[in-house]
């Protein structure tokens, strides 16, 4: 995901419309005896394109609709002035390559390999065509046979472009707002800050079902308010199918279906204007999200150069809040577990030193006062029952000391842990995944352990993913009051984030909440992040 698009893709095809119509249109115009055929009809149907490409571009800068309802009439007239230029130009000045480049990449980018294939056929047809006329009066067909070639060639390698450009996915995870679940946060909340960030939307609300009931939960984010508004349970009768967009002042709204073509529709028919009225929604893109546990919509607005390329990232940001919802519920079972054993483990400690001391030193004084009552000194028996209770406060002490500090293990046992956890990785992403540790006397608190393993996993899929690596080499070590790990790759650099960052998010978020510090550096064609974590446990 990414923090906004700066270019939509039907704006960068405006522009590219805009500068060919300019840019030939200049040349012609410089050229003093320019190879024109019919120069009074070619002269004005390059003055209707260049002005059609500026009305097109300020028409559609900042408008999803109105680019989207004309985009076939807009490829239509580009395909008709390309097979018009090639009748009536010749020689270098004929723009056929460069008008032929530009409908066909067009596609491509809106609609996808269909599209590009027969645009494809239909360009390369007519200027097939164009030869053959050319033909009949003169003996230039051999030119005409020899670029048609060419086209082909081409065509079929913007095809193959077609059909694979979406299957990586639009939008980079690295750039994506979803980092590690906090806890301190439901999931709720955890969500839908990470997918404004991943869209810098201004404005966020998530509508939640939990499976099996009909109470609706509503989650209102915006700038550093958050409200939880109340619906009813029949807000949203109609569930979303696919991500869209909508703008609910002009009552419209359009997605794509499996194959990518356009579906118009009115936004009244999934959004009722009584949800609409209490969520306060306007325009922006609405996210169906479903997990085991439940199923949602969430609604993005205020999102810079709004476009129908954010339909795309809505499908990515479904799964993706699918997962992260999964994955907190994962880590909160995992945190209420250790609580549950930590409270057994507590009660039995407690049981078994203060409360059976305690209980021991009643009975004693319950015999001090027996022999109290016979006259006997008790002077010796109660500096000797002192003495206890001072040891037991001591013991007390170091007690409580290790529960702050949390129960220990041994740094062979971690390293043991990381290593199988490496063997893991390595078969899990086909890379090679090497992992070593020096030997030491330390102990490492449990809760660390959990970190360490956690943050493996993360820098490990963050060098596949987003670098490229096929190795990845992990290494353990004790330093002074830290825990030190060393996680080098022989990926290339990570891509920045919005902000300049080419940390990862994930990693430095994790690292964080445990209190340590993260340092990247990069030479010699690897990538080096150095973590360090405290061994006297987090630092809230």
């Amino acid at each position: 995901m990414t923090r906004g698009l700066s270019l939509p893709s039907g704006r960068v095809i405006a522009i590219g419309r805009y500068m060919l119509a300019s840019m030939f249109l200049l040349a012609v115009w410089l050229n003093a005896s320019p190879p024109l055929n019919s120069p009074a009809l070619t002269w004005a149907v390059l003055g209707f394109y260049f002005i059609f490409a500026g009305a097109v571009l300020a028409a559609t800068w900042s408008d999803w609709w109105l680019d989207a309802r004309l985009a076939g009439i807009f490829h239509a007239i580009d395909i008709m002035v390309f097979t018009f230029l090639v009748f009536s130009t010749e020689g270098y000045m004929s723009p056929y390559f460069a008008s032929f480049m530009f409908v066909l990449l067009a596609a491509a980018i809106r609609w996808g390999w269909r599209s590009t294939a027969l645009s494809a056929i239909l360009l390369t047809l007519l200027y097939l065509l164009a030869g053959l006329t050319v033909a009949a009066t003169s003996d230039e067909f051999h030119p005409f046979v020899i670029r048609t070639g060419h086209l082909i060639i081409l065509s079929l390698i913007l095809i193959w472009f077609g059909v694979n450009q979406w299957r990586s996915g639009m939008y980079a995870r690295e750039k994506s707002g979803f980092g590690e679940p906090s806890l301190y946060k439901s999931s709720l909340e955890n969500s839908l800050e990470a997918a404004m960030h991943g869209l810098n939307a201004s404005r966020g609300i998530l509508v939640w079902r939990e499976r099996g009931s009909e109470k609706i939960e509503a989650l209102i984010s915006e700038g550093t308010q958050l409200s939880a508004p109340e619906l009813k349970s029949d807000a949203f009768t109609k569930r979303f199918e696919r991500p869209f967009l909508y703008e609910l002042a002009k009552d419209r709204a359009i997605t794509r279906d499996e194959d990518r073509n356009l579906q118009r529709f009115r936004s009244r028919d999934l959004i009722r204007e009584d949800a609409a009225t209490v969520l306060s929604l306007r325009d922006g893109i609405a996210i169906p999200v479903s997990t085991a546990a439940g199923d949602g919509e969430l609604f993005l607005e205020g999102v810079p150069n709004l476009s129908l390329d954010h339909i795309e990232f809505g499908e990515e940001a479904a799964a993706d809040i699918a997962a992260y919802i999964q994955r907190y519920a994962l880590i909160r079972a995992v945190e209420e577990s250790a609580e549950a054993r930590s409270r057994v483990a507590l009660a039995g400690d407690l049981h078994d030193s203060v409360v059976q001391f305690l209980a021991g030193a009643a009975f004693r004084v319950e015999a001090l006062k027996r022999d109290q009552a016979i006259g006997r000194n008790l002077e010796a028996d109660l500096e000797q029952l002192k003495r206890l209770m001072l040891q037991e406060q001591d013991e007390l002490r170091t007690f409580i000391a290790a529960l702050r500090s949390g129960p220990r293990i041994e740094l062979a046992e971690l390293a043991k842990n990381l290593k199988d956890l490496a063997s893991k990785l390595s078969r899990q992403w086909d890379i090679s995944c090497q992992f070593s540790a020096e030997k030491s006397e330390a102990k490492v608190p449990s809760r660390l352990q959990f970190d360490a393993e956690q943050l493996v996993r993360e820098a490990v899929a963050n060098a596949v993913r987003h670098a490229g690596a096929t190795s990845v080499t992990i290494r353990l070590r004790t330093e002074s009051d830290d825990l030190r790990l060393d996680l080098i790759n022989d990926g290339s650099r990570y891509p920045k984030s919005a902000a300049g960052d080419a940390m990862p998010r994930s990693l430095s978020e994790r690292v964080r909440l445990a209190g340590g510090e993260l340092e990247l550096s990069r030479g010699l064609g690897l990538t080096k992040i150095s973590v360090s974590l405290p061994l006297s446990g987090r630092m809230h």
